[in-house]
């Protein structure tokens, strides 16, 4: 797993923002031209091309156990980054070979010794060596704390290294790397792959692990690890990246260019073949915090008032069971009601990304999975170009509340408009900005609907 530190959404776009923009600076204006028939959608620039002449292949490692992202299957690499790479082939018209590695810290000697010319799943940090060129990110995720069924929900870092509990994680991933560096109280128990650092967790030779979210789900799920489970986000985010040789600028610079030839519709169908957890049911943060926190927190009362009294005790527990059902039942019947409401629901960041829907707005866009949907924009499903813009600065200069008429892209590329009423989200300062959310009522009842 290799992550980053999440120092706040709008400051981690801004930062992606200079960054792009520095890039670019640096980089001389220089007249772009096909590189081969076979590249005809994906152009480059007489540098990128003259270099890729020279080779005959292009070779790549990745961790061997890391799925969804990737997986060694005997000779050959399979999951998403396999997936992204074999588009890359097919655009470039240059053949890619995998080269297969034992474990992580041996996919990274071969990138140091000059055997492979690129790797996935990369994280840009500081501590990493600087003789590697990263590309911008290809997804985003989460990193968790992942525990024992009956252990508590940690998920600070302070309060695992007050509690001196023992970390599983492989050596040489980037959470490891940041926990070394800023706790070093922390007990560490290292492993090769991060399977073996869950297996660890699950057999009570650690207390936690740490992952990112879509190889936490995909590893316990598929691993049979039904004694542990996601206790919950972290400070930390992983946004993975490839990692090119230093001394292959053209590579990295064409890998970009490679990145950016990717529909959102490939992107969404590689996702949804590898990520095959529903997340959203597997891990529901608040909710757990609400439910069992106050369902333990009665009986942790119950058992205290009822120390005196074994008859009392068996009342209280009775209550709590009682009290327990109610609550139960009444969030099933609250979701049920909020999941297959007419309206699609969007909660969104003010920069668009999206936090939250329900499954109206997964059939509207005709997404085939909530956590695929929950990682993009919505910006990029609105079908008139700066529209979202004009949406937030309406918000924030003509009133909080925002209704409109809106032609949303589905995702095989129709239309379908709908009626929205958008709400500015704001704390106790009136200067607070807490997301925006949108009801959508769907006007047309075909996909293939489009403006009137």
């Amino acid at each position: 797993m290799k992550s980053k530190t999440d120092k706040g959404q709008a400051k981690r776009w801004m930062c992606s923002l200079v960054l792009v923009a520095g890039l670019t600076a640096s980089i001389p204006a220089q007249e772009e031209i096909p590189a081969s028939e076979k590249t005809s959608l994906i152009k480059l620039t007489p540098k990128e091309a003259a270099w890729l002449k020279t080779r005959r292949v292009i070779r790549y490692g990745a961790d061997p156990s890391w799925p969804p992202f990737s997986l060694r299957t005997g000779e050959t690499l399979e999951g998403i980054d396999a997936d992204l790479i074999e588009i890359f082939a097919a655009r470039l018209g240059v053949p890619f070979e995998y080269v297969p590695t034992k474990s992580w810290e041996e996919t990274m000697q071969k990138l140091a010794r000059g055997e492979i010319d690129f790797v996935s799943g990369f994280a840009n940090l500081p501590e990493r060596p600087a003789e590697v060129l990263y590309t911008r990110p290809y997804a985003t995720f989460p990193v968790v704390t992942i525990m024992r069924n009956d252990g508590p929900f940690y998920t600070s870092f302070e309060q695992i290294e007050r509690e001196g509990l023992t970390l599983a994680m492989p050596a040489g991933y980037a959470p490891t790397i940041y926990i070394k560096e800023k706790f070093p109280g922390i007990p560490l128990l290292f492993t090769e792959t991060s399977v073996e650092a869950l297996q660890r967790v699950s057999d009570g030779s650690a207390d936690v692990a740490l992952e990112n979210l879509g190889v936490a789900a995909h590893l316990i799920r598929f691993n049979g690890l039904l004694n542990l489970k996601i206790s919950g986000p972290t400070r930390l985010e992983f946004d993975p990246t490839f990692g090119a040789s230093a001394n292959l600028p053209e590579l990295r610079s064409i890998l970009d260019s490679l990145l950016d030839s990717v529909s959102k519709q490939e992107q969404l169908s590689i996702y949804e073949k590898w990520i095959l957890v529903d997340i959203s049911r597997m891990w529901s943060v608040r909710k757990v915090l609400l439910v069992f926190g106050l369902i333990f927190g009665l009986a942790a009362l119950l058992l205290g008032l009822a120390s005196a009294s074994n008859r009392r005790l068996a009342r209280e527990l009775k209550k709590r069971r009682e009290v327990e059902d109610s609550l139960r039942q009444s969030e099933e019947r609250f979701r049920h009601l909020f999941e297959r409401m007419d309206h699609a629901y969007f909660l969104t960041t003010s920069e668009g990304k999206i936090q939250f829907v329900n499954e109206t707005a997964v059939e509207m866009l005709g997404i085939g999975s909530r956590p695929v949907i929950e990682r993009l924009s919505l910006d990029a499903f609105l079908q008139s170009p700066g529209e979202w813009a004009e949406v937030v600065d309406g918000l924030h200069s003509g009133g909080k509340v925002s209704e409109r008429t809106v032609t949303f892209i589905r995702a095989d590329g129709s239309t379908v408009r709908g009626q929205c009423r958008i709400h500015l989200l704001g704390g106790k300062d009136e200067h607070d900005d807490l997301g925006i959310e949108w009801f959508v009522q769907p006007l047309d009842p075909s996909p293939d609907a489009g403006e009137p």
